[in-house]
């Protein structure tokens, strides 16, 4: 829930968390030129950031269909539990399975989480192995399977209006997949731990040259397997709240298209999931509270109610951000 005393910011901490948000690879030099400050000041200032918890992680925004990965969505209702058994199954999710965001939540579902699988066999029997530790638990359940999932900066309250072109939400009709090797899942591994970790220090762990390290990174760039670099923001420390939206289409391409088209450049719209399952498409709105959240979704139904033909949303109080790739290594 968003915080009725949010952690005060300067216009200059401001534009550092955009800059993070947008890309959090870049250098502190090059984040010192935009912030116009010296670079000593935004090496302080994030390691500020970061001990307040307003930035809780850097990390990397990985396509995973780009890896031959199907992301399945599941969603959990719990029954009978005590808050200790809950923690216990998030972090059983979040640390025994490839997880790679779990959402705790505060509506009709308690958890919602991501969960990478090479086809619906393997989810089925993680999803086995799961049920039968912590079936009890467990009232309700439902599962979809993501087609394509959009994930811009988070810049609500962060600045008035954003300069930075942002990429329209596509479905593709057959995903593309890449090679790759052991050494890029183990550098991904790494940059899904900290987007920031130096070449250098990459290298050691991997045991391979910065050189090498450099290059594999920008080609995982080049083949949009790595489609962000980001970082993951306290929404409460800012004073906002991740609502979480589920939708349902009337069956009209055109205007689906031309929502999705719009949802792009919301600015408090920070990431479009195009699901198959129990709904089509699940949207993150920034809002400073309910009130604001149905303002900015009254404008969204008000412009497009002839394409949206059923809704229904929550809010996402706590977020986890696991490493999947540790899983594959």
């Amino acid at each position: 829930m968003a915080l009725n005393n949010p952690l005060k910011l300067d216009s200059i901490d401001r534009k550092i968390l955009l800059e993070l948000e947008t890309n959090a690879r870049q250098s502190n030099a090059a984040i010192a030129r935009k912030a116009k400050v010296s670079e000593e000041s935004v090496k302080y200032r994030i390691s500020r950031l970061v001990k307040s918890g307003v930035i809780t992680k850097f990390f990397v925004t990985p396509n995973f269909n780009r890896l031959g990965l199907t992301t399945f969505r599941l969603y959990l209702q719990f029954q009978h539990t005590t808050p200790e058994d809950e923690q216990e199954v998030i972090d059983y999710i979040c640390n025994e399975m490839p997880c790679q965001w779990l959402g705790v939540c505060d509506g009709r579902w308690d958890v919602i989480a991501r969960i990478n699988a090479k086809d619906h066999f393997e989810f089925n029997n993680l999803l086995k192995e799961f049920f039968e530790k912590y079936g009890d638990f467990v009232r309700q359940q439902n599962v979809a399977v993501q087609l394509m999932h959009t994930w811009w900066p988070s810049i609500y309250s962060l600045a008035k209006e954003s300069k930075k072109k942002r990429s329209i939400h596509v479905i593709p009709k057959q995903p593309e997949t890449v090679k790759f090797d052991d050494v890029d899942l183990r550098i991904l591994s790494i940059l899904v731990e900290n987007s920031r970790a130096p070449s250098v220090e990459i290298a050691k762990k991997i045991g391979k040259t910065p050189d090498i390290v450099a290059y594999r990174i920008k080609k995982l760039v080049k083949d949009s397997v790595i489609t962000a670099f980001k970082s993951y923001l306290n929404r409460d420390l800012l004073g906002y709240q991740h609502n979480h939206v589920f939708l349902r289409f009337y069956q009209q391409p055109e205007k689906i298209t031309q929502l999705f088209q719009f949802l792009s450049s919301f600015e408090s719209v920070f990431f479009i999931s195009s699901v198959v399952g129990a709904w089509d498409a699940e949207i993150g709105i920034d809002a400073k509270n309910s009130v604001e959240y149905h303002e900015l979704f009254g404008e969204i139904k008000k412009q497009f109610g002839d394409a949206i033909r059923d809704y229904e949303s929550l809010i996402v109080y706590k977020e986890y951000a696991p490493n999947p790739f540790k899983k594959m290594l």
